[in-house]
C-alpha cells in the first residue's frame, strides 16, 4: 500500500490556513505543514492543531523551498508520496482522495490538478497560465492542461532523484520539465478552484518577479532541450550525477551522443540530412531554430540536427548561393550558366532574380540534405560493421 501525506507550504495565511487544515485532517491524519518564516498570525493558528507536524523556516525562503522542506521530512518518515495544497483556500481538500485514488493506479506518475475555475479570474492570469502550458509542451514533450496548478500528487523517490534547484514559483515548473525529461509520467486530475474576491484573496505570486523567473527558466529550458545533446539533459536533471566531475559528465555526453549515432544509423543520418537541407533553405536567419523545431517534431536527434544545419556559415554562404543561381537559371531557363553577371549585395542579387534563387536553392537544399543524410548513413553502417552491430532501436 503506497504511503501519502500532505505537505502544506504557507507563508502569511493566517486567516484562511486554519480551515485549510481542518478539510485536511478529515481526509488525513499525515499532515506536515510547512510555515515559511510568516510574520502575521500564522504561528498562532498552527499551535491550535498540537498533533499536526509543523516544519518552521526563520524567514522566507520562497514556496519551492517550503516544498522542498516538506518533502525530505516525509520521506525520512516512511512516506512514498506527498500531495501539496495550498493554504489559500483555493484548493478543496474534499477533492485530495481524487488523487490518492489515482496513484494507486499509477504510483510512477505526477499528478496534476486541473482546474475548473469558480470565480472571477483575470485575464492576465489565464493569458499567462496558457503561455506555460505551451511553453511546457514545446520543451518538455509532454501535455498538461494546467501546468500551474499547486495541487498535486509527488512520487517522492522520484523528487528524491531529481536535481531540483528553485526556491520560488518557478520550482513548480521545473520539478514537471525535469521529470518529464527523465520519463517520469505525468497525468491531470479534474479538480475545483476557488477564486475568493479580490478583498480577501491572499496571493504571495509577484506578477513581474515570479514571472520573469520562470520565463527565464522557460528560456533555460529551451536551449538544453533544442540546441544541445539529449545526453545533457540526463545530467542536468538526475541527482546520482551531481559528485561526477564536469569532464566526466561530459565524457558521458558525448559517449551517449556517438552510442545514438551508431546505433541508429537511419535515425542519426535523418537528422543530419534534415539538418543540412534547412541550412540551406533561403530562410536566412531561422535555418538553426527550424531544424531544431523539426527534429525535435520529427523525433529525431536535435543537436545532430543543428550542427549540421551550420552548414551555411560565413565561408560557405557565398558558394551555396552561387550555386542556387545556377540550378535556378537552369530550372528556368534549361541551360546552365556557370557564368552569371553578379552586381550589388547577396541581398539585392536574391531581390533581383528571387525566383532563380528561391527554386535553386530548394532544389539545392533536397539535394545536399539527401546526399549527406545519405553519406552518414553508409559511413554508421560502415562503424557498425566493425565493431559489431549495436542495432537500430
Amino acid at each position: 500500500m503506497i504511503r501519502t501525506c500532505i505537505v502544506l507550504p504557507t507563508y502569511n495565511n493566517g486567516k484562511t490556513v486554519g480551515d485549510v487544515i481542518k478539510g485536511v485532517l478529515a481526509h488525513s491524519p499525515d499532515l506536515i505543514v510547512v510555515d515559511d518564516g510568516s510574520t502575521d498570525d500564522t504561528e498562532k493558528v498552527l499551535k491550535e492543531f498540537p498533533a499536526v507536524l509543523v516544519i518552521e523556516h526563520d524567514h522566507n525562503r520562497g514556496k519551492g523551498a517550503a516544498m522542498m522542506s516538506g518533502f525530505a521530512k516525509a520521506r525520512a518518515i516512511g512516506f512514498d508520496r506527498a500531495i501539496t495544497i495550498d493554504a489559500d483556500g483555493q484548493h478543496l481538500a474534499d477533492e485530495i482522495p481524487l488523487f490518492i485514488a489515482a496513484a494507486e493506479i499509477d504510483p510512477r506518475a505526477i499528478f496534476v490538478g486541473s482546474r475548473k475555475r469558480i470565480g472571477r479570474v483575470a485575464w492576465t492570469s489565464r493569458l499567462a497560465n496558457r503561455v506555460s502550458d505551451f511553453w511546457f509542451w514545446l520543451e518538455s514533450g509532454a501535455s498538461l492542461p494546467d501546468t500551474q496548478c499547486g495541487f498535486r500528487s509527488y512520487p517522492l523517490e522520484l523528487i528524491h532523484r531529481l536535481k531540483l534547484k528553485k526556491n520560488h514559483y518557478d520550482f513548480e515548473v521545473e520539478v514537471l520539465m525535469k521529470a518529464a525529461w527523465m520519463g517520469a509520467p505525468l497525468k491531470p486530475v479534474p479538480m475545483t478552484a476557488l477564486y475568493l474576491p479580490p478583498e480577501q484573496r491572499v496571493s504571495h505570486f509577484r506578477p513581474v518577479k515570479d514571472s520573469l523567473r520562470i520565463s527565464h527558466l522557460f528560456t533555460l529550458f529551451f536551449f538544453m532541450r533544442f540546441f544541445l545533446p539529449s545526453g545533457f539533459q540526463k545530467v542536468v536533471c538526475d541527482n546520482s550525477f551531481s559528485d561526477i566531475p564536469f569532464s566526466k559528465k561530459m565524457g558521458m555526453v558525448t559517449k551517449d551522443f556517438v552510442h545514438e549515432a551508431v546505433s541508429k544509423p537511419f535515425n542519426f543520418s535523418a537528422s543530419i540530412g534534415l539538418g543540412m537541407m534547412v541550412g540551406i533553405l533561403p530562410i536566412w536567419g531561422f535555418q538553426t531554430l527550424s531544424a531544431t523545431l523539426l527534429a525535435d517534431r520529427l523525433r529525431l536527434n536535435k543537436f545532430a540536427a543543428v550542427i549540421s544545419s551550420n552548414i551555411s556559415f560565413p565561408l560557405v554562404i557565398p558558394f551555396i548561393f552561387y550555386a542556387a543561381l545556377v540550378i535556378g537559371h537552369f530550372l528556368f531557363f534549361g541551360s546552365l550558366d556557370f557564368h552569371p553577371v553578379l552586381q550589388g549585395t547577396m541581398s539585392q542579387i536574391a531581390a533581383q532574380r528571387f525566383g532563380e534563387w528561391f527554386w535553386g536553392s530548394i532544389v539545392l537544399a533536397l539535394a545536399v540534405g539527401l546526399a549527406g543524410g545519405s553519406a552518414t548513413y553508409l559511413t554508421a553502417r560502415l562503424i557498425n560493421l566493425f565493431r559489431g552491430p549495436l542495432g537500430n532501436g
